[in-house]
């Protein structure tokens, strides 16, 4: 039996937590492609595209495997996309490799604060921001040299 309604009042839509886990949505529709570093320690992509080929989302990081640190450069998808899951998806692709290493990240706005701190916990990673502070950078990680290049389709 539903509840008495109190007149003037309206009805409060409940709204249910994204279940966490599980393929993406809209698995199907998207295809993530990985880009490969030029030199040791550099730059990374993954790249998300949708079926027709256009570019929807890309994360920027970087690896390195003698220091066991990565760098969280970027992370961006199109308004349009946001929602289904393809930033946590495309994370979860860049840490596989390097789920032990410390992790940082470029200072965050508002809304990669809150993305960071969900993926915080669902990961049980930190992610502490800004990564140019003293002691974070590797030497191995650089800017200048380190170009992502394309990798396979």
């Amino acid at each position: 039996m539903a509840a008495p309604r109190v007149p003037g009042r309206r009805a409060r839509l409940r709204v249910l937590p994204r279940p966490r886990g599980g393929p993406v949505p809209d698995a199907l529709a998207v295809v993530f492609r990985p880009a490969g570093p030029v030199v040791p320690a550099g730059r990374r992509a993954i790249v998300v595209c949708d079926a027709a080929g256009r570019v929807v989302g890309r994360l920027e990081y970087q690896l390195c495997h003698a220091c066991r640190r990565g760098y969280l450069r970027n992370i961006a998808v199109a308004e349009r996309w946001r929602g289904r899951g393809l930033a946590r998806e495309a994370l979860h692709r860049a840490l596989a490799p390097a789920l032990d290493y410390r992790w940082y990240t470029s200072r965050q706005t508002a809304d990669g604060r809150r993305f960071f701190a969900a993926m915080a916990e669902e990961t049980a990673l930190a992610f502490p921001a800004p990564f140019l502070r003293r002691g974070a950078r590797c030497p191995h990680m650089t800017t200048r040299r380190a170009r992502a290049t394309p990798g396979p389709a």
